[in-house]
C-alpha cells in the first residue's frame, strides 16, 4: 500500500465536518519483538541458521480509524473504518498495508459492510488461536483459511435470541479466470460466498464456518485454482481464569475443467485441528497451545507446538515471551528432510 493513499485517507478524516470528526476514533497498536529464529521450513525468516532479529512480530502493529454516524432514519447508523497495518522497526519496504477497510450500515436489521476485511471463517478461528496476531505461532502458518478477502459485501443478523448470530458473505469474481472452468471467466456478484452461525451464552462460544469457492491453493496438497472450506470452533472460559479452546478444518481443492494443472483438485484435502489453553493469574497469562494440517495426497504433516506467558504491565502494555516450534513430516525443503522452524523471544505490545 502506498503510503501516499494514507496520507490522503488522515488528510480525508481531517477536512471531515466537526460533528462527522467527534464520531472518530483513532486506535493503533505497537507490536515489536526481539526474535531468534532458525526457519529451515521457510515460514518467516528463511535463515537456516538460529538468526536474531528486531522486528515487527506477524506484521500486527497497526494504525486505524473508526467510527459510526446516525444518519436520521429509524435506528441506522453509517459505520466505517479505515485500517492500515505498519512496521515501526523499519524492515519492511512498504511503511503501510491494507487490513480491515469498509463502509456500511447498522441497525436493528443487524449489520451490512462493503470492502476488505476478514472473512468469516477467520473471524471464528480467532476464537481459538491463542498466538492470533502474535509472533510465528499465528495459525496462519499452520493452515488454511486464514484470508483478508477484497471485494467483500457482507451481513450479519443482529444476536438472534440472544444466542445465535448468522453471517453471510459473498463477492465477485470480477472476471477472473473461473474456479470452475479455465476457458471461462467468474462474473458473478457471488462467485466466492461465506458463511457462518456463531452461538455464544455465558462462557461458552461455538461456530461453523464456510467458505465456498475461495481463490487460492491448498498448504501442501497441490496446487489448485480454488480451494472449500468448513472450519467448526468452540471456546469455553472456566472460571475466568482458564480458557479452553478447539478448532477442526476441512479444505479441498477444486476441479477446474479445461485446466490439467488443476484437473484433479477436488482429490486434494487437508484435515487441520488446534487445541489450546490458557490460564490467568493475577498480570500473567500462560499459554499452550498444539495444532496440526496433513495433506491427504502428499500424505505432508505439519505440525504446531506454541508456548508463551504474556505479563500485563497496564491496561494498555503488555510484554510477552514466547516458544514456537513447527516440523513438516515427510516433507524436503532446500534438501533437508522433515524441516522444523524453530522461534523464541520477547515482546512488548502497546494498545492505544
Amino acid at each position: 500500500m502506498n503510503k501516499n493513499w494514507v496520507v490522503v485517507a488522515v488528510g480525508s478524516l481531517v477536512a471531515l465536518p466537526g460533528a462527522a470528526l467527534a464520531d472518530a476514533k483513532v486506535y493503533g497498536r505497537f507490536n515489536v519483538g526481539l526474535d531468534g529464529q532458525k526457519d529451515e521450513i521457510g515460514l518467516d525468516s528463511k535463515e537456516t541458521s538460529t538468526t536474531w532479529r528486531l522486528q515487527d512480530q506477524n506484521n500486527s502493529s497497526r494504525l486505524g480509524f473508526k467510527g459510526s454516524t446516525d444518519i436520521g432514519l429509524a435506528d441506522m447508523s453509517v459505520i466505517y473504518q479505515l485500517e492500515y497495518g505498519t512496521n515501526p522497526d523499519g524492515s519492511e519496504s512498504d511503511e503501510f498495508s491494507e487490513r480491515n477497510i469498509f463502509v456500511g450500515l447498522k441497525g436493528e436489521f443487524g449489520t451490512a459492510k462493503v470492502g476488505k476485511f476478514d472473512t468469516p471463517v477467520k473471524e471464528t478461528g480467532a476464537k481459538a488461536d491463542q498466538f492470533n496476531d502474535e509472533s510465528i505461532g499465528d495459525i496462519t502458518n499452520l493452515m488454511v483459511g486464514e484470508t483478508r478477502s477484497n471485494n467483500m459485501i457482507q451481513y450479519n443478523t443482529p444476536k438472534l435470541g440472544n444466542l445465535v448470530t448468522i453471517t453471510a458473505a459473498v463477492a465477485p469474481g470480477e472476471g477472473r479466470k473461473s474456479l470452475e472452468d479455465a476457458e471461462d471467466k467468474d462474473n458473478g456478484v457471488a462467485d466466492t460466498y461465506y458463511a457462518s452461525a456463531e452461538f455464544e451464552q455465558g462462557p461458552f462460544y461455538g461456530a461453523l464456518a464456510y467458505a465456498g469457492s475461495q481463490e487460492g491453493s491448498l498448504k501442501f496438497d497441490g496446487k489448485t485454482a480454488g480451494i472449500d472450506i468448513i472450519r467448526a470452533t468452540a471456546a469455553v472460559k472456566v472460571l475466568e481464569a482458564l480458557e479452553i479452546g478447539a478448532l477442526y478444518q476441512q479444505a479441498s481443492g477444486i476441479d477446474q475443467d479445461n485446466s490439467d494443472t488443476n484437473a484433479k483438485g477436488s482429490d486434494a484435502e487437508e484435515t487441520s485441528y488446534l487445541g489450546s489453553i490458557a490460564y490467568t493469574f493475577d498480570a500473567f497469562k500462560f499459554k499452550l497451545q498444539y495444532g496440526q494440517t496433513s495433506g491427504d495426497q502428499t500424505d505432508i504433516e505439519r505440525t504446531e507446538l506454541a508456548a508463551g506467558v504474556d505479563y500485563k504491565l497496564s491496561k494498555a502494555v503488555t510484554a510477552q515471551a514466547y516458544y514456537v516450534t513447527y516440523e513438516d513430516k515427510d516433507r524436503t525443503v532446500g534438501g533437508i528432510e522433515d524441516p522444523k522452524t524453530d522461534s523464541y523471544g520477547v515482546g512488548l505490545i502497546y494498545n492505544f
